[in-house]
């Protein structure tokens, strides 16, 4: 998950809140260009 952050945010994503463990996983949140949030949560597998 941090490195997926660390790839993303490098583009200039905004960035709406930094990786942190939730209990669901390790998670963060982006905004797109047009302001729609993208929450990044691993898969259970």
């Amino acid at each position: 998950m941090d490195e997926i952050f660390s790839r993303w945010s490098a583009t200039g994503a905004e960035v709406v809140e930094k990786p942190h463990d939730d209990v669901f996983g390790r998670t963060f949140v982006i905004a797109d260009p047009d302001g729609n949030l993208i929450r990044v949560a691993p898969v259970d597998g």
